[in-house]
């Protein structure tokens, strides 16, 4: 090897420790940034080779190497919108809160640190929007395999739509073992009297009839609002010809209108087998074939019933349950008790958002009620380490990396979400010092290299002298 293949060497080295240094310097000043990295340098020898077999060294080669699949520590924070995946995969942002198409730029980070800008988005410190599947109005949620079906994700002004109620779940009981009224074996009982039937039935002036038992339920209007709508029912006796137990029903409610006055919705009479089941094809509605489907008219519509004058609102037209999906209505020897449940809701206001470790975004309303705003996306690579770092502490997909895979969390092999949770920096400072020292003493090395070869040189051009 030739003195000016030495200095050669020499340079080569301090380039090499020149290039592992900025590496170490980069990963001591983001020792305190959320999700980064550490990396390391690779060396490797540069060696040359002739004809007769001789072999010369060429000096050395650094390569700064990524560990993006290495996990830091967990720490907790007080932000519910901080975010922290536990295990593999990356979240997917972008640099606009703009719809993904093809032309957009995606890109992956594990720096959760998100919080909501003026307009609601989930932004990360960086300034990257937080991208995920976003559900449609009614809470249902699309789950595509490309980033192009995803879209940033929004926490603000997610009111909580009044929907009106379809269906009333009832589950119950009527003790069969109840006396048959006195009022309903005599004419005294009247269905559609203002004063005989038990919608019109007041304790305070004794007008009406008293049912034998109430069941009571809530439904909502399109509106929003909430009215109760009362079954009330009265033992009838046994039916000669079907030899069945029948007992009368009324359907009403304080914010109805009807022809009496009363707030009656609906009536007629229900019938049970001996073995305690409702008979519907025994069953009667206003003297006609049994239907626990009921309507109630617009407030403005001259046709009864309809909902009062005051209440602005539209026709509604609703299933009673008797006899719907999941709904039973016995008679047996049983106490009488019942549950029912109506669906619709309420008009909402969000009052909270929370983050589960499946990656939903829920919305939380003042009314109880709930909804599935989002599901955060986490994507995962063949090879993560080979994704190329950009700035704002994210990368881009690469063919080193390969093709990304979109992965709910905690499926897939794919880490499950942590909220009010941040990953740490995977830097040791202790390791980087010990790095930073052995790198100083190589480069001091490498300059003795070319400055000993110069003095060598130096005494070759004595001698010419």
């Amino acid at each position: 090897m030739s003195l000016n293949s030495s200095m050669q060497v020499g340079v080569s080295a301090m380039k090499a420790t020149s290039t592992a240094l900025t590496g170490i310097s980069n990963n001591i000043a983001n020792m305190n940034t959320t999700g980064y990295k550490a990396t390391s340098t690779s060396f490797s020898d540069l060696i040359s080779g002739n004809a007769t077999g001789t072999i010369n060294g060429q000096g050395v080669v650094s390569k700064i190497i990524q560990n993006v699949s290495s996990m830091g520590d967990l720490s907790t924070t007080t932000s519910q919108y901080n975010l922290a995946v536990n295990g593999q995969g990356m979240f997917v942002v972008s640099d606009s809160s703009n719809a993904l198409s093809t032309n957009s730029t995606v890109l992956y980070t594990r720096d959760g640190s998100f919080s909501t800008d003026t307009n609601g988005y989930l932004v990360n410190t960086s300034g990257y929007y937080l991208e995920g599947w976003v559900a449609d109005s009614a809470g249902n949620i699309n789950q595509t395999s490309s980033t192009n079906g995803l879209q940033a994700i929004n926490v603000k002004n997610i009111s909580n739509a009044a929907t009106a109620t379809t269906t009333v779940v009832l589950k119950g009981n009527l003790d069969s073992d109840t006396a048959v009224s006195t009022a309903a074996s005599t004419p005294t009982y009247n269905a559609t009297s203002a004063t005989q039937s038990m919608s019109a039935y007041s304790a305070t002036t004794g007008v009406g009839t008293q049912p034998d038992t109430t069941m009571t339920m809530t439904i909502s209007d399109g509106l929003g609002g909430q009215h109760t709508v009362t079954l009330s029912l009265l033992k009838k006796g046994l039916n000669a010809t079907t030899g069945e137990t029948e007992w009368n029903y009324e359907v009403s409610s304080p914010d109805v209108v009807d022809a009496n006055g009363t707030g009656q919705i609906s009536y007629g009479t229900l019938s049970f087998t001996s073995s305690g089941a409702l008979d519907t094809a025994n069953s009667t509605t206003a003297g006609g074939a049994f239907s626990d489907a009921l309507t109630i008219n617009s407030s403005t519509s001259g046709t009864t019933p309809h909902w009062g004058t005051s209440t602005a609102l539209p026709t509604q037209a609703f299933n009673l349950g008797i006899t719907a999906g999941t709904s039973t209505l016995t008679s047996t020897a049983a106490d009488t008790a019942y549950t029912a449940k109506a669906d619709g809701t309420e008009f909402g206001t969000l009052t909270s958002v929370t983050v589960g470790k499946d990656g939903v975004v829920t919305a939380i309303y003042d009314n109880g009620d709930t909804k599935a705003i989002a599901k955060v996306a986490l994507a995962t690579f063949n090879n993560a380490n080979g994704l190329i770092a950009v700035s704002g502490n994210t990368y881009k997909q690469s063919t080193s990396s390969g093709s990304y895979a979109l992965s709910q969390p905690g499926s897939n092999g794919v880490g499950t979400l942590e909220s009010s949770t941040l990953e740490n920096s995977t830097v040791d400072l202790s390791e980087e010092f010990t790095h930073l020292i052995t790198t100083q003493r190589a480069y001091s090395a490498a300059s003795k290299i070319i400055t000993t070869a110069d003095q060598m040189m130096q005494e070759l051009l004595t001698i010419k002298q």
